[in-house]
């Protein structure tokens, strides 16, 4: 086999999933995670740029709500019924509402790890230039 084939053999990155454990009110959850795309991490970036009198700003807070609604898989956040019960209309007011704000930064670095970001903090400051 070559290393070319080596490389065809690699899953794609949609597919690469990680559980990780989230305490929460002294309860233990499981959540599925995955990476984020290339393609998702340019998109992200571009939609938290705020553009206000020939000044750019980056939102990192957007941009956090942006990769975690995107890539926490399991349970599905996103679900319209689920949302209707727990009187949401999205997955990152869910997400705001139910995590408190270190847990979803934990949860966030996770995701940024999986993705082959060296740190989240370091991947903000980037994402900003």
């Amino acid at each position: 086999m070559s290393k070319l084939d080596d490389f065809l053999n690699l899953a794609d990155v949609s597919d690469i999933k990680k559980t990780i454990k989230v305490n929460l009110e002294g309860k233990n959850f499981d959540l599925v995670i995955r990476p984020i795309t290339e393609a998702e991490h340019t998109e992200f970036q571009r939609r938290s740029n705020v553009i206000s009198k020939n000044k750019i700003s980056f939102d990192s807070g957007k941009y956090s709500n942006l990769v975690l609604e995107a890539c926490i898989v399991e349970p599905n956040f996103k679900d319209a019924e689920f949302l209707k019960k727990a009187n949401c209309v999205s997955a990152t007011e869910f997400l705001n509402k139910k995590f408190p704000a270190g847990v979803l930064s934990d949860i966030a670095q996770k995701i940024q790890e999986l993705s082959g970001f060296e740190s989240y903090d370091m991947e903000i400051e980037n994402a900003k230039n």
